[in-house]
């Protein structure tokens, strides 16, 4: 099957956006671990055309930072260590603006999580 451009919304940004979708399913594709686009929805894989992979090399890009971890304290629990360059922190690109955005992170030393 060959994907086909429809809208999306981005609810961070509050926008819809064009983007390459299942013709079946209507549900925006994406590259899965076995490199191939497939529909979440039917699991199908499917075909894209050089405009769609561009669309998707821009939006495919991660980084990782290290942050210092915050130590808060609150209702008598304390949580986080104060910890430098402790916080392994993932960006993913926002796919309408293409800025970065957080989505994940650990602690190395006293392993607190987040996820956005």
């Amino acid at each position: 099957m060959n994907a086909v451009w429809l809208t999306d919304y981005d609810w961070r940004t509050d926008k819809n956006y064009d983007c390459p979708c299942c013709p079946e399913c209507k549900e925006p594709i994406w590259k899965h671990e076995d490199g191939k686009y497939r529909c979440p929805s039917c699991g199908e894989v499917i075909s894209i055309d050089e405009k769609m992979l561009e669309w998707f090399k821009a939006r495919e890009e991660t980084k990782t930072e290290y942050l210092d971890c915050p130590k808060l304290t609150s209702d008598g629990m304390t949580r986080g260590c104060d910890g430098k360059n402790c916080v392994e922190t993932h960006y993913m690109r926002n796919l309408v603006t293409l800025e970065w955005q957080t989505c994940w992170g650990e602690c190395s030393i006293c392993g607190m999580k987040f996820i956005v």
